[in-house]
């Protein structure tokens, strides 16, 4: 694989770029908070801002890991990228499992109409990258790893190696939509949870494939699972009253103490836990559990649970991470690339007005990216149908 581009050093005040970064994050959330119009437990704004949050975490890692040399920049936005890859599982398991009950689909259309939807946006940012770094870089990459990256295998994560490094990701994710449509039971979709979570521990932690990286697969076999669990815990029926689903509603609407409490306690949680993720922190949990990735796996599923009674609780949406939410799939597939091979920024801006910048610019990517997903999104829909 080419590997022509490499991290930079930065020269600035880390610590002071750093505190610039968090400060304009901080006014800008602070500036676009608005009431909640919703009552639902888990409404649609809510897993749109907690989609925000996912990819804000990997964006700030793979700033401070993998395009910069100094990894205490960014600082503590940079180490819970974790928790954002097993937020976009939860979604998926809880957004799949919800369509499956309200409608439940033959595996064939299934495929037809999700698995295609992730590849077509998929597939156009692949072909503009592999044609940019060529045109603009003299980047050609083997035809067989070109054919093998168009089907969505992607066994290593080479930073500046691979097209694409975040794509690992892709790979895993098509696992579960794979095989989700293949185990799934309308009347028992907890038993489908713990058949695919069998199936990604094994496959995560045995590596039958022989995946490069597949460190980063196995840190993340159950958030899927737990997407489904949730789902088939909220989804309400129209001939039975979900009893837990109104209790919760009930217990969002109430404002006495005990709502702030636990969203105290979550916040806690997550500063806590963020700073104590790997396997060195908890011996006890490690002797308990067994390897360290396993630990790691536990840390950022509490988290990641924290961050979701937070969301659900609160009484303030946020369009700043509901933006993001909504243009997520598009900023993973493309802000690697982007800040890897074709920036500007780092070269003449501070490293906080750099990292600023390019935030603006994931976004204005992505709304264009998805301009040109769209119609064939749509052409691809009608003829599947």
């Amino acid at each position: 694989m080419p590997n022509t581009l490499a991290p930079i050093t930065l020269t600035d005040n880390i610590s002071f770029a750093t505190n610039i970064v968090i400060a304009v994050l901080l006014l800008v959330l602070f500036l676009t908070f608005k009431k909640s119009q919703h009552t639902d437990v888990f409404p649609i704004s809510v897993t749109q801002e907690l989609k925000g949050l996912g990819i804000l975490t990997v964006v700030f890692a793979h700033f401070a890991y993998m395009k910069v040399t100094n990894p205490e920049f960014l600082f503590p936005l940079s180490i819970i990228a974790g928790v954002g890859v097993d937020l976009f599982l939860f979604m998926s398991g809880y957004g799949l499992t919800v369509g499956m009950l309200k409608k439940p689909m033959p595996t064939l259309d299934f495929y037809k109409r999700r698995v295609i939807k992730i590849f077509i946006p998929f597939w156009v940012a692949l072909i503009i990258i592999f044609a940019a770094d060529a045109l603009f870089l003299g980047i050609f990459y083997p035809l067989p790893y070109m054919i093998q990256s168009v089907l969505g295998w992607f066994p290593t994560a080479i930073g500046f190696g691979d097209v694409n490094s975040p794509f690992w990701y892709i790979t895993w994710m098509l696992m579960f939509y794979i095989l989700f449509p293949l185990v799934f039971s309308v009347s028992k979709p907890w038993l489908s949870a713990i058949i695919l979570a069998v199936i990604a521990t094994i496959i995560g932690t045995s590596n039958p494939l022989d995946m490069g990286d597949n460190w980063l697969h196995r840190l993340h076999t159950v958030a899927f699972s737990m997407g489904i669990i949730a789902a088939w815990l909220l989804t309400e029926s129209k001939d039975k009253e979900n009893k837990l689903v109104k209790y919760l509603k009930e217990f969002r609407a109430n404002s006495n103490i005990s709502r702030y409490v636990i969203i105290v306690l979550m916040f806690a949680i997550v500063v806590y836990m963020s700073l104590h993720t790997t396997a060195n922190h908890w011996p006890k949990l490690t002797a308990f559990l067994g390897k360290g990735f396993y630990v790691e796996q536990f840390t950022s599923i509490v988290i990641m649970l924290a961050f979701i009674v937070i969301f659900s609780l609160k009484k303030v949406d946020n369009k700043f991470l509901a933006i993001y939410g909504l243009y997520s799939f598009e900023v993973y597939l493309i802000h690697w690339p982007l800040m890897a091979r074709y920036d500007i920024f780092f070269d003449y801006l501070p490293s906080w007005a750099a990292v600023v910048a390019w935030m603006v610019a994931f976004i204005l990517v992505s709304m264009l990216l998805q301009k040109i997903v769209t119609p064939i999104s749509s052409w691809v829909d009608k003829i599947a149908k």
